[in-house]
């Protein structure tokens, strides 16, 4: 099961898939380094804690894509 998958909110749940989906893993490493973004947080309607938890699952899901155990 995915970490994005495990998320309990589902706006944080969507805007996880959205990063996944769109973001690199290079992108979102740095995004997770960074402060949030309020305009991301604004227009999906979520808190920073939220906006923060949702980068890292995606980053999380996208290294495990990218560099499978045992690649």
């Amino acid at each position: 099961m995915s970490v994005i998958d495990q998320l309990n909110d589902t706006k944080t749940r969507a805007f996880a898939r959205h990063c996944y989906e769109k973001g690199s893993e290079e992108q979102l490493r740095k995004a997770a380094e960074g402060p949030a973004d309020q305009k991301e947080m604004k227009q999906w309607d979520i808190t920073e804690g939220e906006w923060e938890e949702a980068v890292a699952a995606a980053l999380a899901d996208k290294e495990v894509k990218d560099h499978p155990p045992g690649d």
